[in-house]
Parts: C-alpha cells; sequence; structure tokens
C-alpha cells in the first residue's frame, strides 16, 4: 500500500475501512472537516490510487487493489 503519513488520510482510510463505502458527507461529518478540506483530502488519495469512486459520484470506498 501507499505510505500516508497525513493524519486526516490516516481518519479517512480507517473510516472507510471501517464503514466501507460512504458517501462524502458522512466522511466529512464523521472527521468533523469542513466540505473543501474533506473533498481535497479524498481527491488526493483519489489520485494516490488509494480510494476509488463507488457507485455514486459522491460516494467513495478503499481501492481493493491497493490495500
Amino acid at each position: 500500500m501507499t505510505e500516508i503519513s497525513d493524519k486526516t488520510n490516516l481518519k479517512i482510510i480507517q473510516f472507510l475501512d471501517k464503514n466501507g463505502p460512504s458517501l462524502m458527507g458522512e466522511v466529512v461529518k464523521e472527521l468533523k472537516l469542513s466540505n473543501s478540506k474533506g473533498l481535497r483530502h479524498i481527491y488526493h488519495l483519489l489520485t494516490k490510487g488509494v480510494v476509488i469512486r463507488s457507485d455514486t459520484h459522491l460516494q467513495f470506498e478503499l481501492n481493493p487493489d491497493v490495500a
């Protein structure tokens, strides 16, 4: 798996690992992030291939090929 050192990114990964595919709103609410900060972190994880989009546009999950 890609080395992740950012604490917020790690929290997002742990949240998705525990809860499975989740909407962006669920992630930012649970982790108490602003929408813009949450989106920035999720986008970073998307570009690294750590998370992927699920069935809906704003639903994300861990990439099983990377985990």
